[in-house]
């Protein structure tokens, strides 16, 4: 499963607060997370996809 590049990482920001975000890898499954607005969307072939229509909310802690 294609991960995503780190220089790309390091340029994007959260669209909705503008904050950082992070890789999460959960059983198979790449996501990008922003834990001040605990907004995360998907990755796939190591693209994020920061389309509000694919925006989720998790609950709890950021990392």
């Amino acid at each position: 499963m294609p991960t995503l590049d780190e220089g790309l990482l390091a340029v994007l920001g959260c669209p909705q607060c503008k904050g950082p975000l992070t890789v999460i890898e959960q059983s198979e499954q790449v996501k990008v997370r922003c834990s001040r607005c605990q907004c995360e969307w998907p990755v796939e072939e190591g693209v994020p996809h920061l389309l509000h229509e694919r925006m989720s909310r998790y609950d709890g802690p950021g990392e």
